[in-house]
């Protein structure tokens, strides 16, 4: 709906709240696959990134400045990640799930760091996108914002 407004027009819309929708049990559902997601990439497996996500799914990922944006399928991803030998441990905390009044759509916000053979390499913050696909929840599309961490931060458990 648009409405005039003394500086021109808006556009007003009225949405309903995701959270408010969300039961606790589907929010739960849904960080348990953003976790297992982030498990599989620890583990550096096929078998466990395909439990949590589709392949065809797209990625954007930031890596810290100054390499520029980097676009990949899901599935490119993996193949790339499961070739790696580094020990790769990523953790989200706090976050924010945001699921559709139809049920079927959500979205994961949290901080994140990422630690690399044992050391925290970056930081910032990853955007999970979910669909519930034949009664399960699957990582449909990644995006992250990342940068090199302070050095309080590579102190971080």
């Amino acid at each position: 709906m648009f409405e005039q407004t003394p500086t021109g027009l808006t556009m007003r819309c009225t949405i309903p709240t995701p959270t408010s929708l969300a039961s606790d049990t589907e929010t739960k559902s849904i960080i348990a696959v953003t976790e297992g997601f982030l498990a599989a990439l620890s583990a550096k497996s096929r078998v466990d990134f395909e439990k949590h996500c589709v392949r065809a799914g797209g990625m954007t990922l930031s890596p810290p400045s100054p390499t520029a944006l980097r676009f990949c399928t899901i599935g490119s991803f993996i193949e790339y990640m499961t070739t790696l030998e580094d020990d790769i441990d990523e953790r989200i905390w706090d976050p924010e799930v945001k699921i559709h009044e139809a049920g079927n759509l959500a979205a994961v916000w949290a901080p994140f760091r990422a630690k690399i053979n044992g050391v925290v390499d970056h930081v910032g913050v990853e955007l999970f996108i979910l669909h519930k696909l034949h009664g399960e929840w699957k990582v449909t599309g990644l995006a992250d914002s990342c940068r090199r961490p302070t050095l309080e931060e590579m102190d971080m458990e």
